[in-house]
């Protein structure tokens, strides 16, 4: 049978570097991803929720697919792309592009909820995706779209050739535990929610992906190594440092404010697309004393 876990450890949710104008600035892609990387991380996802994947330009997100590859050229980090769009078209272009670009797999989250399509429908959806590409495919697992449904979504995006598990977002710790039962256990399954990696890692999950990843690399490689280490007191203590942190993201409106915190750590990810909120010197100031409370600056 051949062997579908093809992504453990931790990977970065990685943030695309954006101009005013919402373009992507590629040439800060590549520091991000290599200070990333001498953490210790074990791959990254790129142009997802985190990577505003779905409110950029077809073209910004291949400029931006075409920047991450090259960072992990001669590396042994794993690369997926989401690829995920409101058209299945544009999604069919990129899942291709992501092929060309020398990615290890493709991510998709559910086809347009405008359109409230069926699993059986959402099923050839993803078929389309992976024979696009040609390559694996990590379906995207969500409380938007799922609900309690989704075991079922799981077990039947398993039948797809080609798909290979999914990322779980998803607060629901006993449905993870049966979905990693999916298959013998031949399915690969990454923990979404970062404040929640811990839980995840106890129900069966082979990794985990995330926003707070981006400036948080190495504690989130130390919670993953001690847990796997069975040193389940260090990464439990890892994980409550870690949500320190998370908490005043969460309180400050979390993709904005990862964007700040990882700017404070002296790179260029830019603010987050139109219409998201722009904070103000005061609200930025306030915003770095918390994360430096929280212990993430120094």
């Amino acid at each position: 049978m051949k062997n579908n876990i093809l992504f453990t450890g931790i990977m970065p949710a990685l943030f695309t570097p954006l101009n005013d104008d919402s373009t992507v600035n590629a040439k800060a892609v590549a520091p991000m991803m290599k200070w990333q990387m001498e953490q210790g991380v074990d791959g990254f996802y790129v142009l997802g929720g985190t990577g505003e994947g779905g409110v950029l330009e077809e073209k910004q997100r291949m400029i931006m697919a075409e920047a991450a590859a090259d960072a992990v050229k001669g590396t042994d980090k794993k690369l997926i792309l989401h690829i995920g769009a409101a058209d299945t078209r544009s999604a069919q272009r990129l899942a291709k592009h992501a092929a060309e670009v020398g990615a290890d797999a493709i991510s998709s989250v559910y086809p347009s909820f405008f359109s409230r399509y069926t699993v059986a429908e959402a099923k050839e959806y993803y078929r389309s995706l992976v024979e696009a590409s040609g390559l694996p495919m990590l379906c995207y697992c969500n409380p938007m779209i799922q609900g309690n449904d989704a075991v079922h979504f799981a077990q039947t995006m398993m039948t797809v050739e080609g798909v290979i598990g999914l990322k779980y977002t998803m607060p629901n710790y006993y449905h993870m535990h049966l979905i990693k039962q999916i298959n013998g256990g031949n399915i690969n399954v990454i923990n979404g929610p970062d404040e929640c990696l811990i839980c995840g890692l106890s129900m069966g999950a082979d990794g985990g992906i995330g926003t707070t990843y981006n400036m948080m690399p190495g504690w989130f490689v130390e919670l993953y190594k001690a847990f796997r280490a069975n040193d389940i007191a260090k990464a439990q203590e890892m994980q409550f440092k870690i949500n320190k942190v998370i908490t005043v993201l969460i309180n400050n409106g979390t993709l904005p404010a990862s964007k700040l915190a990882m700017e404070a750590l002296g790179f260029e990810p830019g603010h987050a697309a139109f219409p998201a909120h722009r904070y103000t010197q005061e609200e930025r100031a306030k915003i770095i004393a918390e994360l430096k409370e929280a212990g993430l600056l120094a």
